[in-house]
């Protein structure tokens, strides 16, 4: 298959294919281009990355409405799986894009699953990820950098520390910031909490406090003071580590189990799977979610969805 499309000045021309396939593309295409010199080919991922921002809205007024571009997905993989760390600058890039940008190229994975290509590829990179959570912007972007410190406490005792100071010094931060500055943002600062209740850092509860004094979150999504000292210091809170795949084989599997994939390739399956959810979500009738009533971010949503409430209505 070809498209009728100017590509980038490429390396390896054989990296085209990340453009004509979507992520159903053959292991043994994928296979073939993980062969090609690793430095040339973290080059073409980067350019690949970056097309999506230099020709974002030609990708958009494509006219072949049922095209699924999925090359920026090959591309951040192929990275990962080259463990590229070198990649950061354009990582940095990526994810500073606006609320347009993210929700056309990454819609539900930037909130589920983005933080994980970060994990492997700027795990070490959390002061200069700083630059992304302070920076006005997408506030789905800007919770990236401390989910990756809530991730990288809970899988790395020896990090402990570090985490801990990096957290607090964010916390600094903010509280530093006038209550009208532009990096200013409940919701993002709702999230940070949120990780923080998840990691259990106690001793990061009187600047908790001061950001809740300010006024600087929202009580209606992550809960009053009192619940928050309550979770952040109950035993039987626990830690919940999120998932993270071995392979670049396993995104691809993975992939073709999203909503969208089953709806191209398994219409049936999925038709089935969607009525045995909605069966599911007509008994009991949901109740209306009160701003005032306080639900764990890992307790089942109250709208009756099924998911866990950070997975659902939290978002």
């Amino acid at each position: 298959m070809s498209l009728n499309i100017d590509f980038p000045d490429f390396n390896h021309p054989e990296v085209r294919a990340f453009y004509e396939y979507d992520l159903s593309i053959p292991k043994e295409k994928v296979e073939e281009i993980l062969q090609l010199p690793r430095e040339t080919l973290i080059e073409d991922m980067e350019t690949m990355l970056m097309d999506t921002i230099q020709r974002d809205e030609f990708f958009r007024n494509w006219e072949d409405k049922d095209q699924w571009w999925s090359f920026h997905f090959h591309a951040l993989w192929v990275l990962v799986e080259l463990e590229a760390v070198e990649s950061f600058p354009t990582l940095i890039k990526l994810i500073q894009q606006d609320e347009e940008f993210c929700e056309y190229w990454w819609v539900d994975y930037m909130a589920d699953e983005l933080w994980e290509m970060y994990y492997y590829l700027a795990g070490n990179k959390l002061d200069e990820l700083k630059e992304v959570l302070f920076a006005p912007g997408y506030w789905l972007s800007r919770i990236i950098p401390s989910t990756l410190a809530e991730q990288i406490y809970l899988r790395h005792p020896e990090r402990h520390q570090e985490i801990l100071d990096w957290y607090d010094s964010v916390l600094d931060a903010f509280l530093a910031m006038k209550d009208d500055g532009e990096a200013i943002d409940p919701e993002v600062l709702s999230f940070v909490v949120g990780d923080l209740v998840a990691i259990k850092a106690a001793q990061l509860l009187p600047k908790i406090r001061a950001v809740y004094k300010r006024k600087l979150v929202y009580p209606y999504i992550i809960g009053s003071i009192e619940s928050i000292e309550a979770d952040i210091q109950d035993p039987k809170n626990k830690d919940e580590k999120r998932n993270l795949k071995q392979s670049i084989y396993d995104r691809y599997e993975e992939a073709m189990r999203w909503a969208g994939y089953q709806m191209k390739y398994n219409r049936e399956a999925y038709e089935k799977e969607e009525a045995k959810r909605f069966s599911k979500l007509s008994i009991p009738t949901p109740k209306p979610i009160q701003k005032s009533e306080k639900v764990g971010r890992n307790a089942p949503c109250p709208c009756g969805s099924g998911k866990k409430y950070k997975k659902c209505c939290l978002k």
